[in-house]
């Protein structure tokens, strides 16, 4: 047996205990247990990121339990963000959707 020969089984021989140590894992380590929460403002969502509302940049949202659309304006001072207090945009009438088309 020649020098290349032991090199190519030993090559083949860690690839087969690595394998079969990726393998063996899911049996060796016990699993963990993940709990995900939903978060306290789930109902909200981002409708824009950047928004341009009466000439200030900010945060469009909109609350999904009732329409409506609310705008944050963004404020930076001296390098640190911060945002104002929630000006109502509008209403959207979601109930609307369910409707049959006229």
């Amino acid at each position: 047996m020649n020098g290349s020969d032991r090199i190519l089984k030993l090559m083949l021989l860690t690839i087969a205990v690595l394998l079969g140590m990726i393998a063996a894992r899911p049996y060796l380590v016990p699993e963990m247990a993940v709990a995900a929460d939903s978060g306290r403002f789930d109902y909200l969502n981002v409708v824009s990121p950047a928004y341009i509302y009466n000439g200030m940049p900010g945060v469009l949202l909109m609350d999904k339990r009732n329409g409506n659309v609310w705008f944050l304006g963004k404020y930076t001072d001296n390098m640190k963000v911060t945002f104002g207090d929630p000006v109502f945009v509008a209403h959207v009438p979601l109930e609307k959707v369910d409707e049959a088309a006229r």
